[in-house]
This record gives C-alpha cells, sequence and structure tokens, in this order.
C-alpha cells in the first residue's frame, strides 16, 4: 500500500509533465494539437485521482489520530488532590469535577453501608475504580483516588498478627463460632450422641471513631507530591493509632465503642522464659488454627530482650520474634503488658468511607484549619480463650 508521501511525490510527477507538456507549444508559439490536448487531459484525470487518495488518506489518518486521542484520554487518570480539596472547602470555593467525583462516591458509598454522614468530603474506599468524570470530548476519565485503606492496614499492628480486616460492610454482622464437636465412644448398636456442636454468633455493628488534625492555612496551599503524602499520612495515623488504642485497651464496650482486649483482664505475672512457654502453652491447648504471635508494649519488648532462656545467656527475643513465635510491638499497649493468641480469632470491621468535615473557623485565630475525620469500626474477640494476657512486673530474672 502506497504512503501518503508516495501519492504526492507521483502527484508532482505528474504536475511536473503536464507543464512540460504545456511548454512546447509556447516555445513554439502554437496551440496544443490533439495529441498533446488528449495526453494533457489525462494528465489532468491522473492528478485528479491522486488528489482525491491523498484526501482520503488524510481523513484516514486524522480519524485514526483522533480515534488513539480519545484512548489515550480514556487511559489517562485525573489525579485527585486532597490537599485542593481541603483547601477549596476551607475557602468557600467549589470543588473541581475530580474532587466532586470523589464525594459522590463516597457519599454513595456510604448510602450502600446505611450510614448517615454530615462532613463535605466523603473518601471512598470500596469503589475507588469506579470513580471517573467526563472529558470535554464526552469520553470518560478515571480518577486515581487516595487510598486510605491500604496504609491503614499497613500500619496496623493487629492486623500484621493476623487479625481479620473486613471492609464494605453494610449492616450489623454476625460472625458465627462453633465450639468443639461432641464426640464420644459408644456400643455397637447404642445411638450416636448429637455431634453438630453448638453454634453462636459474635455481632459486628458500625460504630464512629472520630479523631481530628490541625493543618495551617499556610501547609493547605502547598501544591507538592510531599505534602499531599503528608496530609493523607496525618488522616491515617488519626484513625489507626485511636483504633488500635481502643482495642488494645482496658475499656469495656458500649453501643458507641468497642470493648478493648484487656476489659476485665487479669494479666499473668511474667519473669522468667519458663513463665512465657507455659502461657503460650494455654493458648495451644484451646487447639486455635491460626499462627500465634505476641502483640507487647515496647516495654514488654524490651523485657523480653532482656530475658535469657533458663541457664543460658541466649535472650528470647531475637530478630522480631519470641523464640520463633513473631512479636509486634505498639504503645498501644498499657505498661508492661503483652498478648500471645491466634490473632485471626479477632475481628475488626469497617463500614462506609472516611467521612471529613473541614472546619476553618474553630481554630482560625490560630491560623489553622480543624479536619474532624468520622469512620466506622467495630471489633470482637471471636474466641476469648484464644488468647493469653501477661504482665512483667519486674526486672527479668537471668
Amino acid at each position: 500500500m502506497k504512503s501518503i508521501v508516495d501519492l504526492i511525490a507521483e502527484k508532482e510527477e505528474l504536475q511536473k509533465r503536464a507543464l512540460e507538456l504545456i511548454s512546447t507549444p509556447e516555445k513554439e508559439e502554437r496551440k496544443l494539437n490533439d495529441e498533446e490536448n488528449s495526453q494533457l487531459e489525462e494528465i489532468k484525470k491522473q492528478i485528479s485521482d491522486k488528489e482525491d487518495e491523498i484526501r482520503k488518506m488524510n481523513n484516514n489518518n486524522n480519524n485514526l489520530i483522533k480515534q488513539n486521542n480519545s484512548i489515550e484520554k480514556r487511559m489517562e487518570k485525573k489525579e485527585f488532590r486532597l490537599l485542593k480539596a481541603i483547601n477549596d472547602i476551607a475557602n468557600n470555593r467549589q470543588l473541581d469535577e475530580t474532587a466532586q467525583a470523589v464525594a459522590n462516591a463516597g457519599a454513595e458509598e456510604m448510602r450502600h453501608a446505611g450510614l448517615s454522614f454530615g462532613g463535605q468530603l466523603q473518601l471512598p474506599i470500596e469503589k475507588r475504580d469506579a470513580v471517573s468524570v467526563t472529558s470535554t470530548d464526552g469520553s470518560t476519565v478515571a480518577v486515581d483516588v487516595v487510598d486510605i485503606l491500604a496504609p491503614l492496614r499497613a500500619k496496623s499492628v493487629l492486623v500484621s498478627a493476623g487479625a481479620k480486616y473486613m471492609t464494605g460492610l453494610v449492616g450489623d454482622v454476625k460472625i458465627p463460632i462453633m465450639t468443639a464437636n461432641n464426640v464420644s465412644w459408644e456400643g455397637e448398636t447404642a445411638a450416636a450422641q448429637d455431634g453438630a456442636g453448638t453454634i453462636s454468633n459474635v455481632v459486628l455493628q458500625p460504630k464512629r471513631l472520630t479523631c481530628y488534625v490541625d493543618v495551617s492555612k499556610q501547609f493547605l496551599v502547598q501544591d507538592s507530591v510531599d505534602a499531599e503524602k503528608m496530609i493523607e499520612q496525618d488522616i491515617v495515623n488519626a484513625i489507626s493509632a485511636k483504633l488500635e488504642a481502643t482495642i488494645l485497651g482496658k475499656e469495656a464496650g458500649s453501643t458507641t465503642q468497642p470493648a478493648g482486649m484487656f476489659n476485665a483482664k487479669t494479666p499473668t505475672t511474667v519473669s522468667t522464659f519458663a513463665d512465657l512457654a507455659n502461657l503460650e502453652a494455654t493458648v495451644e491447648d484451646a487447639n486455635v488454627t491460626g499462627q500465634i504471635a505476641y502483640v507487647a508494649s515496647n516495654k514488654a519488648k524490651a523485657a523480653m530482650r532482656a530475658l535469657n532462656y533458663n541457664k543460658t545467656t541466649r535472650t528470647v527475643y531475637e530478630n522480631g520474634e519470641v523464640d520463633g513465635t513473631p512479636l509486634y510491638a505498639t504503645s498501644n499497649v498499657e505498661s508492661n503488658n503483652f498478648i500471645v493468641g491466634d490473632f485471626s480469632n479477632l475481628a475488626i470491621g469497617q463500614w462506609g468511607v472516611v467521612d471529613l468535615t473541614i472546619d476553618p473557623y474553630s481554630k482560625a485565630a490560630e491560623g489553622l484549619v480543624r479536619i474532624v475525620v468520622n469512620a466506622y469500626f467495630d471489633a470482637k474477640v471471636l474466641r476469648s480463650n484464644a488468647f493469653a494476657y501477661g504482665t512483667f512486673t519486674k526486672a527479668p530474672k537471668q
């Protein structure tokens, strides 16, 4: 197939031949004869045909370029800038189309979860891939939405230890818990005992977790990737710290907050490696099926770092493990306390989205904008005997 360059070259060659055909009679001061007229008309026809081919090929190329541009636009992702959206709300400006699309998707997700919301901006979690805007040429362009959930999961020591983390929940969620089957030895013709076991439920209900982050007005006008990541991280840190401190606390549960794992627990005093081994054995006796792990305070980790195996100089805690069992330390466990257990028996549920209320007034005198963060979580232990609680009340014996 000839290219457009080839066609143009052929057209120019035909035009050159036509000029030569006309110039000869002019030099001889005469008119074209019948044969020359016939040749000229044929050349003109060929030139017209070449122009038609060139025009058609140009149109095809233009259509192809438009199609490619449309495809490229569809493949592009518009970037949602959280910092800009917060700044626009704080200054009473209308959200741009990208931020509005994100807010609309977040509001839809909240309604799907059956939750009310009062903030100006909702950050979608489950429907991030579905957020899009319509460009000026009518094509649909995906929006790259900030991912709050991934760093929240990554930051949680409870998730690292093996806790079940469930998202996109709707309404109350019942998690079935089955006890050990009733199995017995019977005579050859005796009736079998009921071996169905007992099934109970643990119910997770959405509870509003609220915290806030104060940001300077000067910071809000920054337009950099680092500033954007910093505000995202501040929100993640605020949620993570409050959620983890509550789950690992000792407060009683209520309709507004989950119970802490240390609630109504009296930690076993530990001072030797044998004490640790015995405490871990109580969990193993519960026939847990998941991996056992430790979640400890930083002081408890330090105590284990100084603890030696019986009659040896080798330390119990090395390379993030206690005698081969993973240990995760956090300041959200009080004092010298720790938990050892199968953390797959801890369920953490999350509903809806991260709902942000931008308050430019409360801290205006200090040049700050307050970002109130609302999210919905619940957490419950599925099997209480899957965990044991310990504390170092004095320096470990050597």
